[in-house]
């Protein structure tokens, strides 16, 4: 951890994150119109703890939420208050009419405190006359689908049809680095029908809303957007120079042939700049190709783009080929720093989709659908209890070195020995629990109630 990040460890703990969580709740406004014995922040803050404490049903949450123990690690851990959790179908109720604008804010609350206490220190990124940018990698995935249950937030596949199904999907970014295993998710944007009848139309769509949002939520910050081809149009470059950030976008051979032709155009006439570097210690060597103010494509005001081929040898010899349109000045001092920029794009894909589907979060399991926006909302909190343990794995000692006392540590190993904790014992805070896991509990028999 830096300098900066040590000082400010409390910040850093899953106590002081989950109580701003909880705090941000409690601000959101009760649409309820009959009054009710739980408070109206508990439906948010009870789902909340569903998915951090990674349970893969709403129905198996349900039935742990009467147990003594559970209730009051609910209320001193989650703020629930005095314990009163919700039923599954009350859950799913009043969950389904909360604007997701609302259920949205802690992200911008969570990411205030990174940014405030130097967690974002090590994200840094600089290339060329660029100095102290951010990586912002995004991308659409898909959450669940169905063939009967439909909702205003749906999607819809096949429309009209016999095979016609309804499917949710969602567009996530994060903050990451070429040396960080960690990422620092941005509010997620949902991809809904309104935004168009095909996958692409959609996200092309939601984009915008996402870029509008982070503008809102960040204006200060400096970012390099970094996306798929699919973005690799005059439309989406110029929303992102519109909002004063860069970009690195992937150009594919297929979808971009007027860009290649020019390419192949400027080489024959001498004007593409070659640039090689040997990894010795990799046995591996890199290859550039580049040019600067290059065509997009054949439209009259078409975006003029700097255009980097990259392939990789190597040490079995085998080529692995990428290209980039980029706005940052390519020359052969900052096209390995653009590259190693643009191959961050996999992070939205590997750290964070891979890991919200496959360690333990249940990003694709459906814990309801509802008729207006349940699904959504139970999609954005599971990325923001992703963005809490995120947070704690940069810089919470207590986290890491939970994390890390097995020999091999795993997440997935971690989350059971929380969750068993969880259910089995009172605990009064997290430090207890994070303590438990560190040091170990003493031998100790069961005791039943026989009363």
């Amino acid at each position: 951890m830096g300098t900066a990040i040590q000082k400010q460890v409390r910040q850093f703990s899953a106590t002081y994150l989950i109580k701003k969580v909880s705090e941000c709740f409690e601000n959101i406004e009760d649409h309820r119109t009959r009054k009710s014995p739980i408070p109206f922040p508990n439906f948010l803050k009870s789902a909340f703890a569903m998915m951090h404490q990674k349970h893969d049903s709403l129905l198996g949450f349900d039935k742990e939420r009467v147990d003594e123990i559970c209730c009051h690690n609910l209320e001193k851990m989650y703020h629930v208050k005095d314990g009163k959790v919700p039923s599954d179908t009350r859950m799913r109720e009043v969950i389904d009419y909360i604007n997701p604008c609302n259920t949205k804010k802690p992200f911008k609350e969570l990411f205030t405190i990174v940014q405030r206490n130097g967690g974002l220190q090590g994200f840094q990124f600089s290339c060329g006359k660029l100095k102290d940018y951010y990586l912002l990698p995004i991308d659409g995935t898909g959450l669940f689908y169905s063939g009967k249950c439909r909702c205003d937030d749906c999607c819809i596949k096949n429309k009209g049809k016999k095979n016609e199904t309804f499917y949710h999907n969602i567009m996530g970014g994060c903050i990451v680095h070429p040396n960080q295993k960690t990422v620092i998710p941005l509010a997620p944007e949902a991809i809904v029908r309104q935004d168009g009848s095909t996958k692409n139309d959609c996200e092309k769509v939601a984009i915008k809303r996402f870029l509008e949002q982070v503008k809102h939520d960040h204006p200060q910050l400096k970012l390099i957007i970094l996306l798929d081809g699919l973005y690799a149009d005059n439309p989406t470059i110029t929303m992102i120079k519109k909002y004063g950030w860069h970009y690195i976008i992937v150009a594919k051979d297929g979808d971009h042939v007027s860009l290649i032709e020019a390419m192949n155009t400027l080489y024959d006439e001498g004007e593409v700049n070659h640039h090689t570097i040997v990894d010795k210690e990799n046995s591996a060597k890199h290859k550039f190709r580049f040019a600067n103010k290059v065509p997009l494509n054949l439209q009259d005001q078409t975006e003029l783009v700097n255009v980097l081929d990259y392939i990789e040898v190597d040490k079995k010899g085998i080529q692995h080929v990428w290209c980039w349109v980029t706005d940052i000045e390519l020359t052969t001092e900052t096209v390995e720093a653009v590259m190693r920029g643009g191959r961050c794009r996999w992070h939205i894909e590997n750290q964070t989709f891979n890991t919200l589907k496959n360690q333990g979060y249940q990003l694709e399991h459906s814990y309801g659908h509802g008729e207006k926006h349940l699904a959504t909302n139970l999609a954005y909190l599971t990325f923001m209890a992703f963005l809490v343990d995120q947070i704690q794995e940069m810089a919470c000692p207590q986290f890491q070195k939970a994390l890390n006392k097995p020999a091999k540590p795993t997440r997935k190993y971690l989350w059971r020995k929380i969750t068993g904790l969880f259910i089995n014992f009172m605990i009064n805070s997290w430090d207890e629990l994070f303590n438990a896991i560190i040091h170990g509990l003493k031998p100790k028999r069961i005791e039943f109630n026989s009363s």
